[in-house]
């Protein structure tokens, strides 16, 4: 059975829902595991009537630092919606990108470095008695 993810030379992509006030857009979305949150395009969001919170949010990138807007959107993987994310808007990227830290945690995902799919992994959860 095929969860959506798939090994392309060295990256992972997966099919993704945002579910918006304009319904359901699907999109085929690269996993970043070491980025903190899931990103998505200016225009996508534009067109999904995904609003900023009006925070602004520092990154690092690649191509050095950066001012996201924050906004928050519902994501589905895998047939799971996982509730409200935060996510960033940027007018730099051209596809949804899979944040590792917190929306894949946040859905008990992780990749598998051998095979490139996602897996689940289980929510973790510290001590909850100290």
């Amino acid at each position: 059975m095929s969860n959506g993810s798939k090994l392309i030379v060295g990256r992972v992509y997966m099919d993704v829902e945002v579910i918006s006030s304009k319904g359901v857009s699907k999109f085929r979305a690269l996993v970043d595991t070491g980025a903190t949150y899931t990103v998505i395009p200016k225009r996508t969001a534009e067109e999904l009537g995904i609003a900023s919170t009006g925070r602004r949010v520092r990154v690092v990138t690649a191509r050095g630092e950066a001012m996201l807007e924050e906004s928050v959107a519902v994501i589905r993987l895998m047939g799971e919606e996982g509730g409200t994310n935060v996510v960033l808007i940027s007018d730099e990227v051209e596809q949804v990108l899979i944040g590792g830290v917190t929306t894949l945690e946040t859905f008990g995902l992780r990749v598998d470095p051998t095979t490139g799919k996602l897996e689940r992994a289980g929510v973790l959860l510290l001590a909850l008695h100290q």
